[in-house]
């Protein structure tokens, strides 16, 4: 029996997004490192920290930025520790790469969160559309905004994994194949039972692309559907097209505006690190500026 490389196994092990970002990435280290064949192949776990190091470098000099740079050295920790764990890599080098450094990064200027006004005009235009393919997109409207949770998430979803007597979605394929438990608010959930009298209670996903004009239950709407959904109803109501991410990243703000703790925040976003939701921190100065002027001594 063929055994996997460690890259290959440590690819497999990624969700599918993941799995094609770092695979991309590996493809260039891969040409920096002046090797050919395939990628997954390639003895990335046998790597130095010196080697290591000098990539590094060579990717500054192409102009990647800092956190594109992080993700690929973390790649190839990640990697590296797997062939450790294979016996493939001595424990020593194992012990010198994890101990190469992350570069400093700012907070992401890139993307915006939704105001609650845009949200508002954006659930109650797109409901306006009584068909049964602008209910079902309300419905992804309010879900993706009601949880946050990432697009390939939303792809997988199944009707088991929504218990409607809890309010709550099961993400059973999460990033890092973490599983969490997400409720929904309140006011999302009429959205969502809305679609659901349009497709049946069969078993199958979620949210489905229609065939016939009929949604079909064992078929998934794919990620860049719903990216495609997202961006052409926000450029409709809104004049200007919003990701999904950027849904995401209103879920995580508006949290915060409400004085939810980070930790909290962090936990519903699915994030495994604190830092990594106060990147996806869109209230701007406005916050700061109102905390300094609050401050008080008197009792």
């Amino acid at each position: 029996m063929k055994l996997d490389s460690p890259c290959s196994l440590y690819l497999r092990r990624l969700a599918p997004s993941g799995r094609k970002s770092m695979a991309s990435q590996l493809k260039q280290i891969k040409h920096i490192l002046e090797w050919s064949g395939s990628t997954e192949e390639q003895p990335f776990h046998n790597l130095l920290y010196a080697e290591i190091e000098c990539v590094k470098r060579q990717l500054v000099s192409n102009g990647k930025s800092a956190r594109t740079i992080n993700h690929a050295i973390n790649g190839l920790k990640a990697i590296v520790k797997t062939g450790f764990l294979m016996g493939q890599t001595h424990e020593k080098s194992w012990l010198q790469v994890q101990a190469i450094k992350s570069m400093k990064i700012s907070p992401s200027k890139r993307g915006s969160a939704l105001s609650s006004e845009s949200v508002q005009a954006l659930l109650k235009d797109c409901a306006l559309d009584k068909r049964p393919i602008g209910i079902r997109d309300t419905a992804i409207l309010a879900v993706f905004l009601a949880t946050g949770i990432r697009r390939f998430e939303f792809s997988n979803l199944t009707t088991a994994n929504y218990d409607k007597k809890r309010h709550s979605l099961q993400i059973t394929q999460g990033k890092g194949d973490k599983a969490r438990c997400q409720y929904l608010a309140d006011w999302a959930i009429p959205y969502l039972h809305a679609w659901l009298r349009i497709r049946g209670e069969d078993n199958g996903y979620l949210f489905n692309p229609f065939h016939s004009r009929r949604p079909n239950p064992t078929d998934k709407l794919s990620t860049s559907s719903l990216y495609q959904i997202v961006t052409s109803r926000t450029e409709m109501t809104l004049a200007k097209s919003s990701a999904p991410h950027d849904l995401r990243r209103t879920f995580i703000t508006q949290l915060l505006r409400q004085n939810v703790d980070l930790s909290t925040a962090s936990k519903l976003a699915g994030h495994a690190s604190l830092a990594t939701t106060q990147i996806y921190d869109k209230r701007g100065d406005e916050v700061t500026r109102e905390a300094a002027l609050s401050l008080s001594f008197e009792e």
